[in-house]
């Protein structure tokens, strides 16, 4: 699908489950896209617990496995979201090893508590996916992570920007100096959540993802016009049956894809075989990013302001806001 689309390389995600080892996800990955892959490809590696292990871990794969970027969850509660503080902890390692912190922002609580609300109306068709996990919580998720980030000066990159909210989040945040980046997908710019209302449930379940497609229907389109031939599930390469873009005209198609000085690709016809990919390691400190990281931390680091010593006195309070050995605000012992 990758290489009919005229792209030579694609990065996947390792996600291992909670608990387990980020190396192990890793080569479990690895072993089995090295015998199959047609085109180049790189890894993510995904961060869904925290411990010393995964602290050290991280290192390794950076320096040693050609991994410099890791997503954490920020929803999917009690299976790979992750908390505020362990969000800190790994943006503060991923900018020690010259990696890319990224993050599937949305609020895990409410989605969870919007669930069981959703379940006790008797709502629980496609539509019930977007009214659980409403706009709102995503660009709450999405500026809660831009925060935690900046106070570490972690560059962030938000996966799959769904909503308006959550990209104007984005949008403000890059205007204020801060490193983040924002990824829309193809089927946020090309429709909207309004299928989910659709009577035939098929349908309506066809547009579910998470974050959710929004019902509002002024969703950018622009990038889709920029493509030239009739979109349809006969002529794709993916390995799915459906496509939300059935019968959309476009203006622009790849008809040839070279890899590596190769045609891999002509006229619906491909001339690789599988494991003709290769992986591609990636290196940290990526100059393009950490040389806006370097300039923030030189210009952006708080100093001490610099005073004479304090001279004078010093009083230790008690918990309850007294001096110690006083005895305002106690109770005197009647005498016998």
């Amino acid at each position: 699908a990758a290489l009919a689309g005229g792209t030579t390389m694609i990065i996947d995600f390792a996600i291992p489950h909670k608990g387990h080892s980020l190396i192990e996800a890793f080569d479990t990955w690895r072993s089995w896209a090295d015998p199959k892959v047609c085109c180049d490809y790189s890894l993510h590696v995904a961060v869904t617990w925290w411990s010393d292990q995964v602290k050290e871990e991280m290192k390794i794969l950076t320096q040693d496995k050609g991994v410099n970027s890791f997503k954490m969850f920020m929803a999917y509660k009690d299976m790979y979201m992750v908390r505020d503080v362990e969000l800190y902890e790994a943006f503060s390692r991923c900018k020690e090893i010259g990696a890319i912190a990224q993050v599937h922002a949305e609020n895990g609580e409410l989605i969870a508590e919007g669930a069981k609300r959703m379940l006790a109306l008797g709502i629980t068709g496609p539509e019930g996916h977007e009214l659980c996990r409403p706009e709102a919580v995503e660009a709450e998720a999405t500026l809660r992570a831009i925060t935690i980030a900046s106070a570490v000066n972690c560059p962030l990159y938000v996966v799959h920007v769904m909503s308006k909210s959550a990209a104007k989040v984005v949008a403000d945040a890059r205007r204020d100096g801060k490193v983040v980046y924002g990824e829309p997908i193809a089927a946020g710019l090309g429709t909207d959540g309004t299928h989910h209302w659709d009577r035939e449930w098929l349908h309506a379940a066809h547009h579910v993802m998470g974050p959710p497609l929004r019902p509002d229907p002024s969703t950018p389109d622009f990038l889709m016009n920029l493509l030239a031939k009739t979109i349809s599930a006969k002529t794709h390469h993916q390995a799915v049956n459906f496509n939300i873009f059935e019968g959309m005209v476009c203006h622009g198609v790849p008809l040839v894809t070279i890899s590596r000085g190769k045609v891999v690709y002509e006229a619906g016809v491909f001339s690789v075989s599988a494991g003709d990919g290769k992986f591609i390691p990636r290196k940290p400190f990526a100059e393009y990013i950490y040389k806006r990281i370097k300039q923030r931390d030189q210009t952006c680091t708080p100093t001490p302001v610099k005073r004479e010593p304090y001279k004078g006195e010093v009083v230790t309070l008690t918990s309850r806001g007294t001096k110690e050995g006083s005895t305002h605000g106690t109770r005197k012992q009647a005498q016998p």
